[in-house]
């Protein structure tokens, strides 16, 4: 008797789906009005969002990127110099003029491409996502964002939402990576913007993972059922 096949790497269950199936029951409660309903998970710092009424529905993995420049088109310019004399001292101080030459070019350069504005890694740790904004847990403290924080927010890739708002330091450009990324913008957009194209089309959750989770839900044994599955979608058209 064979061996049963292994089943696809391509389909099976990640925490990535779990989040995303979870992210979906978070979507049906928020349009029932049921979100405070949700068991609240456990966090080690203090809640400041939303008083007695805020708890914690997901928490997981991120990193920040920070649209900005490294540097600022400066860098230092050697002005050194060489006195060389007797035999060879003039072929000397020529090459020591072109070797410093090339090393202020390559300074330069260097320079001006530091001060182009790119993607920066920023930070990292744990997003906690609440029903009233959302904590970022890091190396660098414990960050807080309520909804209205937030100007301006899309999905640009599965797991990476694009972030416009304004910090205590001042206005930010951010990318958040984190499987929890389609349910800060689900919560976002129901509170601030549900008029969002990728809210209203539900392009927010990705259509090859419905299709995804629909064979899980029918093949296998665990949750969500098949039932689960149907309630959701139901619900969420």
């Amino acid at each position: 008797m064979g061996k049963k096949p292994m089943q696809d790497e391509n389909e099976q269950w990640t925490a990535r789906d779990e989040a995303l199936w979870t992210t979906a029951e978070l979507a049906v409660l928020t349009m029932r009005g049921q979100l405070g309903q949700r068991q609240h998970l456990p966090v080690p710092f203090a809640l400041r969002l939303g008083g007695p009424e805020e708890r914690i529905v997901a928490h997981g993995g991120f990193q920040l990127l920070s649209w900005h420049a490294p540097g600022d088109g400066s860098y230092a310019h050697s002005h050194g110099m060489m006195v060389a004399t007797g035999r060879g001292g003039l072929a000397m101080m020529a090459g020591f003029a072109a070797a410093q030459a090339i090393g202020n070019a390559s300074r330069r350069r260097q320079a001006a491409e530091m001060a182009q504005p790119r993607w920066v890694p920023i930070d990292h740790g744990t997003v906690a996502v609440s029903n009233f904004g959302f904590y970022l847990h890091s190396p660098t403290g414990i960050h807080a964002w309520n909804w209205h924080g937030i100007h301006m927010a899309s999905l640009v890739g599965p797991g990476q939402l694009s972030i416009d708002g304004v910090s205590e330091n001042g206005p930010i450009k951010w990318i958040l990576h984190s499987d929890w990324a389609e349910l800060v913008f689900m919560l976002w957009a129901s509170v601030c913007n549900p008029t969002h194209p990728q809210m209203t089309d539900r392009t927010w959750l990705p259509q090859d993972w419905m299709t995804k989770a629909m064979v899980h839900a029918m093949s296998n044994q665990g949750y969500p059922t098949h039932f689960a599955f149907q309630e959701v979608v139901r619900e969420l058209r």
